[in-house]
């Protein structure tokens, strides 16, 4: 019998569908600025989207079973222990096969785009390299590969004595082991190439796809020199983290999967690198996440700049600015890549989504909503970067105070608010509080202003008459409301002026209503969709936050090291999760690697300076985040200063 981890032998070639779905924490992901794939533990590359996150899939299997595509590279027979890992601080992929005959190891990567001296590297390459440990091992390689989710599988035909599989109008996959083309089972099943070899210790075989027409001589050769590059780009990357609180692991693990999921030519970055996983199991709430959120990167933003990695920041901040200048005076909720408005949501009727979970969209039709909240967040960032800095130039200025005139003229109407649902627009109360925080930052970034000052009060008078539950005392989730909204632990990390004693309620009315263990729901109320969701990751961070703020230091780090607990084997979350910890939509997801950074540095904080250290703006904590920095080097640089002048 085959030991919990293991893996059952592989069925014969061309009934590869008979394989079910993996759990969405059997993924992990690499990447290489442009792109991105998803690899299964059982050595499935089940999705990947080359040169753009937003592009046709080259493999969809993560999203139909049959037609979806795949490349898959793993021991023939019954495998009785799976092991997986990244190589130290690195977005390599090892994963470790054990059989009854032997042990293999299978390394996986994207050679990465951009180099750290910001010159350009190859673009739509994936490497995966198979060793022999111990033993001996039978190996099969699979490739299945499709032009898009939904279309007839291309031609293939082989080259290079069978070293070669070339499918047309899709990368080429070149090996230095032969493939034979294998008919699927049933009338119009799929093609697979198929190789099949043994491996023993100290073996190696490479497998390389590359752009069509890309000339690959040696693909032995090819797989070893971008396996060192990409090696040493990622660890030089690291080496620029300055954060050595605790945790540091988790917070450099969450580090890379946001820098994976930035568009390198751009510097936007994605939500997620997948699309349409759904947030229940075989329900409709399944979304296009591979389009840039700037709610989402203004919280990645405040990250990256704490930990000390200036370029993300640079260049994450231009784009942000860029395409919201391009939109004035209205902001959209979310930007494609190369930062124009997104296009309209479609469903592909063919594919049969994950776990039976349709429709399978591409698109969101979130970009046509008007989220108030923007504003604020954008607002936020600008002042964080300004702080510390030169003026903001003339460009900024008016960039700024185009958003904040904005705010002024539209912060009574309704919106659709920061979860996005599909009812009528309402007044959100987490908008009148990034509304609030908008026009707050804007005149402390240029000064008085009377419109904006009125519209602030106004604000700030709505969120603490209407905005506070009569009879509980806590934020609600709209003006006059009475359900309570995750979305609200966020008010101390704004610095919005309301009672402590309305946070602390707030926080229980999230525990005792939205709360199970660890786990934190964003709402319970009707939102327009059939069906229900899953706990939000994020939200259960920010409920860390909200407890540290209020001093509940114990009862935080205990959350906060269970929800560390429920990340898969290679500390990687989804957006969302089961009461009994199925992973749940898009992964890996940004927003919750984000919320799970931002926890750490704030336990950090906490524990240097209590309660207060955590009081005000981003800004503010930033700067304390920054002094501490500045503090441990100089404590580390005094003895060697000390000996020089001895």
């Amino acid at each position: 019998m085959p030991v919990p981890n293991g893996l059952a032998a592989l069925p014969p070639p061309g009934r590869e569908a008979e394989r079910d779905f993996l759990p969405i924490s059997a993924y992990g992901l690499i990447g290489d600025g442009h792109g991105a794939a998803l690899v299964g533990r059982d050595g499935s590359m089940d999705w990947c989207c080359f040169e753009r996150f937003d592009a046709p899939p080259s493999f969809a299997r993560l999203l139909d079973r049959r037609r979806g595509g795949f490349l898959q590279l793993r021991p023939e027979g019954e495998v009785t222990v799976v092991r997986r890992r990244y190589l130290e601080e690195t977005a390599l992929l090892e994963t470790s096969f054990e059989t009854g005959t032997g042990i293999v190891v299978v390394t996986d990567l994207m050679p990465i785009a951009s180099r750290p001296d910001g010159s350009a590297g190859p673009a739509g390459w994936i490497v995966r390299l198979v060793e022999g440990r111990r033993g001996e091992v039978a190996m099969r390689a699979s490739h299945q590969p499709i032009v898009d989710l939904g279309a007839p599988q291309p031609d293939i035909r082989l080259g290079r004595d069978g070293c070669c599989v070339l499918p047309e109008g899709c990368p080429t996959l070149h090996a230095d082991t032969p493939f034979a083309l294998h008919p699927g089972a049933g009338e119009g099943a799929p093609v697979t190439a198929v190789a099949s070899f043994t491996l023993r210790a100290g073996e190696r075989r490479a497998f390389v796809l590359a752009p069509a027409g890309a000339e690959v001589a040696d693909p032995a050769a090819t797989a070893a020199e971008f396996f060192h590059a990409t090696q040493a780009f990622w660890r030089e990357w690291v080496r620029g983290i300055t954060y050595a609180g605790p945790y540091r692991e988790s917070v450099v693990r969450s580090a890379l999967v946001l820098k994976l999921l930035i568009y390198a030519p751009t510097g936007a970055m994605v939500a997620a690198p997948t699309t349409s996983l759904p947030e229940a199991l075989g329900g409709c709430r399944n979304w296009d996440y591979r389009f840039c959120w700037p709610r989402d990167a203004c919280f990645v933003l405040y990250a990256f700049q704490k930990l000390g990695l200036r370029q993300e920041t640079e260049g994450f901040f231009r784009f942000l600015l860029e395409a919201a200048e391009g939109t004035l005076p209205s902001v959209p909720p979310l930007f494609s890549l190369d930062g124009k408005r997104c296009h309209k949501e479609r469903t592909v009727e063919e594919a049969e989504g994950y776990m039976g979970s349709r429709p399978v969209r591409l698109g969101n039709e979130a970009a046509e909503q008007h989220q108030l909240d923007v504003y604020g967040q954008l607002l936020d960032l600008m002042h964080l970067h300004a702080r510390g800095r030169e003026p903001l130039n003339g460009d900024l200025r008016r960039v700024g105070t185009a958003l904040a005139d904005h705010v002024a003229a539209h912060w009574q109407d309704p919106d659709h608010g920061i979860w996005e649902p599909r009812l009528p627009p309402r007044r959100n109360t987490h908008s009148a509080m990034m509304a609030w925080a908008a026009l707050d930052r804007a005149q402390d970034l240029f000064g008085p202003h009377p419109g904006w000052e009125e519209a602030r009060r106004g604000l700030l008078h709505d969120i603490r008459t209407r905005g506070v539950h009569a009879e509980g005392g806590y934020l609600t989730q709209v003006l006059d409301g009475e359900d309570v909204d995750a979305a609200l632990l966020l008010a101390p990390m704004i610095h919005l002026p309301v009672e402590d004693a309305v946070l602390e309620r707030t926080v229980d009315a999230v525990i005792g209503q939205l709360g199970e263990g660890p786990l934190v729901w964003r709402y319970r109320s009707e939102d327009g969709l059939p069906g229900e969701e899953g706990s939000f990751l994020a939200c259960a961070f920010w409920l860390v936050d909200a407890l540290l703020v209020l001093g509940r230091g114990e009862e935080a780090r205990a959350r906060f090291e269970a929800l560390l607990a429920l990340g898969n084997d290679l500390g990687l979350f989804s957006e969302e999760m089961e009461a009994d910890g199925t992973f749940l939509g898009n992964f890996p997801q940004a927003f919750t690697h984000l919320a799970l950074l931002q926890s750490a540095l704030m336990l950090d904080l906490y524990e240097a300076g209590g309660a207060e250290a955590l009081r005000g703006t981003h800004a503010d904590r930033a700067g304390r985040i920054a002094a501490r920095r500045e503090d441990a080097t100089a404590r580390q640089e005094r003895p060697r200063r000390e000996e020089e002048r001895a």
